[in-house]
C-alpha cells in the first residue's frame, strides 16, 4: 500500500512522535498519576464514539419498545461518559474499565435480547439461532466482567502507554525515512 505524501509530511511524522513519546511517557504508572485520568478520557471518548456513532443509527431505525430501550441504553452509557469525564474534576467517583466496559457490553445483550424477543412475537418470523448465541454471549460476558472485573486499569494504564511509546517509534522510523527518501532524490 502505498501512503499518499505531502510536503511536510516529515514534520507531522516527528510531532507524531514526540507527542506520543510524552503522552506515553506521562501515562506510566510510576511517572506520574495522570495515567487514570487519561484512561477515563479515552473510554468516554470510545463510549461517545459508540453512542454517536452506532446506538444513534439503531435508534432512528427502531420502532415501539426497542426504541424505548435503546434511548436507555444510550442515556444510561451517556451518564457513565459524563460521569468519567467529571472523575478528573473529583465530582464523582467512576473507576474501573473492565466493569464500565462490561455494563456497556450487558447493557447491548439486554436490548438486543429484547429485540429477539419482539421480533418473534411481532411477526412470528424466526430469529436467527446464529444472532441469538452471539447476543445470549454477549450478555453473559458483559454481567461477568460487571460483576468480577478481571482487567485491572493499572493493566489498561501499561498497555496505553507501551502503545503510545510503539506509536511514537513508528512515527519516528517513517519520518526519517521519509528524510531519507528527499536524501536520495
Amino acid at each position: 500500500m502505498k501512503i499518499k505524501r505531502f510536503k511536510g509530511d516529515m514534520i507531522v511524522y516527528f510531532v507524531a512522535a514526540v507527542v506520543l513519546l510524552v503522552l506515553g511517557i506521562v501515562m506510566l504508572p510510576g511517572v506520574t498519576a495522570l495515567g487514570q485520568n487519561i484512561l477515563n478520557i479515552v473510554i468516554a471518548v470510545a463510549i461517545l464514539c459508540y453512542l454517536f456513532g452506532f446506538l444513534l443509527g439503531k435508534i432512528k431505525r427502531s420502532r415501539q419498545t426497542i426504541m424505548i430501550l435503546t434511548v436507555i441504553e444510550f442515556v444510561l452509557l451517556l451518564l457513565v461518559a459524563l460521569g468519567l469525564v467529571l472523575a478528573q474534576f473529583k465530582v464523582i467517583n467512576v473507576s474501573g474499565a473492565c466493569a464500565i466496559l462490561g455494563l456497556a457490553l450487558a447493557l447491548r445483550g439486554i436490548v438486543e435480547m429484547f429485540r429477539a424477543y419482539y421480533h418473534h412475537s411481532a411477526s412470528n418470523a424466526r430469529y436467527p439461532l446464529w444472532q441469538f448465541i452471539v447476543n445470549l454471549i454477549i450478555l453473559i460476558l458483559g454481567v461477568y466482567m460487571f460483576a468480577k472485573p478481571f482487567i485491572t486499569d493499572e493493566t489498561l494504564i501499561w498497555v496505553m502507554a507501551v502503545v503510545c511509546i510503539a506509536g511514537a517509534i513508528i512515527c519516528a522510523v517513517l519520518g526519517f525515512n521519509t528524510v531519507n527518501r528527499k536524501k536520495v532524490k
